[in-house]
């Protein structure tokens, strides 16, 4: 279509959203921006203000207590901040089905709108760390109410094609869609490396702004409890909102002399900079399968090559098909994750050289955000060729 316009939609649900989807949200911007692309990125919730001139910030007033107004109306509130008219598609980030989806949003627009699923929602919908009752109400809805809002739309965008087909078997028809897997900024990341081994040491590191279930982090500290070796020494830095007493491993890790864990909290700018120039091995998502996802393309997965940073997962990541010669992929199972093999993986992989070089340039190539939303455009575009 020629001269399209496209809205992005961001409708997030508390004051204290994820940090990884505002980065996300604002990285597809300035994407956009540097293709020359007729878009705008808006930004809705209650709270809590993006901080970038790309994207359109927009603040509902809640009627209802802020629980019952996430749960039954979040996508209400577009039409009144958006001029939905003068746009040819709308993609909105699909965050759960509720009863806004008979609202004139999908009544008189439905045929524009493009859902952008990121999980297999009933399944992560378990993991919710809520009361009972909301717990009970999201489920419901997403069970009774989601196909119908799927079945609404011109389209959808998964996050895999795993999640691609799950989407598709629970709208019960057959409705355009695509997978486009997460991408990163290159440019905008800085260029760190792996740090220089030595042999004596190995420095790992779990990094997240919030750790839920599917990172896995329990399953690294079980290793590390495990670990037996005087050589190398093992230091682990934990980056982001948890501490060992909240997961139970204090105790047990204490009594390791040959591992050393750091919970570190939050750490932005310079000091998150510091650790990660120190850093050896990162540790990505392990255990995805616990939202019933078999593959995935972690945002933090990208980040680690676009800086050069060997890694670790536990999932199928279809961008890295034929790359697997800078990560390492574990089991897909709660097992602890073996520390001997990822050491050994380490050693051969930090003596190698170019390693970070070719990490960065594998992600310049494939992994951008604007190769990225290039094929988001080729799909947008084919829904009404």
């Amino acid at each position: 279509m020629s001269g399209m316009k496209v809205a992005f939609i961001d409708c997030l649900l508390s004051k204290h959203a994820s940090l990884g989807v505002e980065k996300k949200f604002i990285e597809r911007a300035r994407a956009s921006l540097s293709l020359g692309l007729d878009t705008d990125f808006f930004y809705l919730n209650s709270g809590r203000r993006l901080q970038d001139n790309r994207v359109h910030f927009c603040q509902w007033e809640q009627k209802f207590p802020r629980n019952l107004f996430s749960i039954l109306c979040r996508y209400s509130c577009i039409k009144k901040h958006i001029d939905t008219d003068k746009y040819d598609f709308l993609v909105l980030r699909y965050t759960g089905a509720d009863f806004s989806f008979l609202s004139s949003l999908f009544r008189l627009h439905g045929r524009k709108v493009v859902t952008e699923h990121h999980t297999k929602e009933l399944p992560e919908a378990f993991t919710y760390q809520t009361t009972l009752p909301q717990k009970f109400l999201t489920l419901l809805m997403e069970r009774f109410l989601g196909p119908g809002m799927i079945r609404r739309c011109a389209g959808l965008v998964a996050i895999s094609d795993d999640v691609r087909r799950y989407e598709v078997e629970r709208a019960g028809v057959s409705i355009p869609s695509c997978a486009i897997t997460n991408g990163v900024l290159v440019q905008d990341m800085p260029f760190s490396r792996h740090a220089h081994y030595d042999g004596t040491v190995m420095n790992l590191l779990c990094l997240a702004s919030s750790f839920s279930a599917w990172h896995g982090l329990d399953r690294v500290l079980a290793g590390l409890a495990k670990y037996g070796s005087p050589s190398p020494l093992l230091s682990l830095k934990v980056v982001g909102d948890v501490s060992a007493e909240q997961l139970g491993w204090s105790s047990c890790l204490d009594e390791n002399r040959y591992v050393k864990v750091e919970f570190l909290g939050r750490l932005f700018g310079s000091e998150l900079e510091k650790v990660l120039e120190k850093t050896h091995i990162g540790f990505s998502s392990m255990a995805l399968f616990r939202n019933n996802m078999k593959e995935g393309s972690p945002i933090k997965t990208r980040e680690f090559v676009a800086r050069g940073l060997p890694f670790v997962v536990g999932y199928s990541d279809p961008d890295l098909e034929g790359a697997d010669d800078f990560f390492m992929t574990i089991p897909a199972d709660n097992s602890a994750v073996n520390i001997d093999e990822v050491v050994a993986f380490a050693e051969n992989i930090l003596k190698r050289e170019g390693v970070s070089e070719s990490m960065r340039q594998f992600a310049e190539e494939k992994l951008d955000w604007k190769v990225k939303m290039l094929e988001l455009w080729d799909f947008l575009e084919s829904l009404v060729s």
